[in-house]
């Protein structure tokens, strides 16, 4: 293979519309064609990409030996029936979260991309924030003692879909986060939906992840809320964090606080018999961690993975564990909020 992947992009709404450029602006790629099954959406490359071919069929794409990768940039109940005709034509696969929408589905996708030997890339876009990676660090040095807690919340008055509710358009960013930063098993999901704006679709959750080693972790979506936030707290028994995500204001807070238990030959004192003193010391900002766009650096990831065979850190596998967390947090909601266990 050259060194430049040449791709088809499939889906330019507006994902899409954000990734065209970014594919564009990599030395290693070279976008052959767009493929959209809508008129608007072609105009729309014609008139501001004019030198990129377009098309309505994805299956007249899949069968020209120069195109090496396909991007799907399509709504959710479409990934899997585009990826798999993707794959089957032995072309690597760049998929928007999430991968699937069941277990069954991501697995056979799985299967497909390592029977061909091609490349299956989610976007899990937060995977490449140096912020994250950061936190990720911090977590594994023990520099915040034993991990106690994980509290993600991404709230906003913004693009509301009509297709899928708040879970699935925003956990996958909080579920793959959480499993990254805690790289063991998650064990069982609870989660709460509220409808106010559809009558079947919900615009409001709070999901609790229970962990195997004991570890929880709360996951509130909101498309009603004045602040547009994407907000992580992580607590450990040394040390807390923030991050704020959203990338006009991105900021890494770690703070020291401290937990004053009492000896036990002091538990007959009134005061101290009531409550444990607990103080923050200290608060550090982290510099350092917010350079180069982390979309950016997944397309990096992706083609050289794509020319050099190695997997990609957003693998198929990888997100698997995502789509099992996702498929039973769907199962909770339609229990109304029963508590699921996460199967692989």
């Amino acid at each position: 293979m050259s060194r430049s992947l040449s791709i088809a992009l499939v889906g330019v709404g507006y994902w899409g519309k954000k990734l065209l450029p970014k594919f564009l602006g990599s030395v290693d790629c070279a976008v052959k064609t767009v493929v959209d099954l809508h008129e608007d959406n072609r105009a729309y490359v014609h008139q501001n990409f004019p030198g990129i071919p377009t098309s309505a069929s994805l299956s007249e794409v899949l069968g020209r030996p120069d195109i090496d990768g396909v991007v799907i940039a399509t709504p959710p109940a479409t990934h899997f029936a585009l990826a798999i005709t993707a794959l089957e034509a032995g072309k690597h696969v760049w998929i928007e979260k999430p991968l699937a929408l069941r277990l069954e589905e991501g697995q056979a996708l799985v299967r497909e991309a390592r029977a061909k030997g091609v490349v299956l890339f989610v976007d899990h876009t937060f995977l490449y924030d140096g912020a994250i990676r950061a936190i990720r660090e911090l977590i594994a040095s023990g520099e915040l003692g034993r991990l106690y807690h994980v509290f993600s919340h991404r709230l906003n008055l913004g693009r509301i879909k009509r297709d899928s509710n708040v879970w699935w358009n925003s956990a996958p960013h909080d579920v793959s986060i959480l499993l990254y930063l805690h790289g063991g098993q998650p064990a069982a999901i609870s989660v709460h939906g509220y409808r106010y704006l559809q009558p079947h679709i919900e615009d409001l959750n709070i999901a609790t992840v229970e962990m195997a080693d004991g570890v929880s972790a709360f996951i509130h979506h909101n498309w009603l809320y004045p602040e547009n936030t994407a907000k992580l707290t992580v607590i450990g028994s040394k040390k807390l964090l923030t991050y704020e995500g959203k990338f006009d204001k991105r900021n890494l807070i770690v703070y020291d606080y401290a937990v004053e238990y009492a000896p036990d030959d002091a538990a007959s004192d009134s005061a101290l018999a009531t409550t444990i003193p607990s103080r923050m010391i200290q608060e550090r900002k982290i510099e350092g961690t917010l350079e180069g766009e982390p979309l950016v650096l997944a397309i990096n990831d992706f083609l050289d993975s794509a020319r050099t065979g190695r997997a990609p850190l957003s693998n198929g596998d990888f997100s698997l564990k995502v789509l099992a967390v996702l498929e039973a947090g769907e199962q909770s909601l339609r229990a109304n909020g029963n508590k699921i266990p996460i199967l692989f």
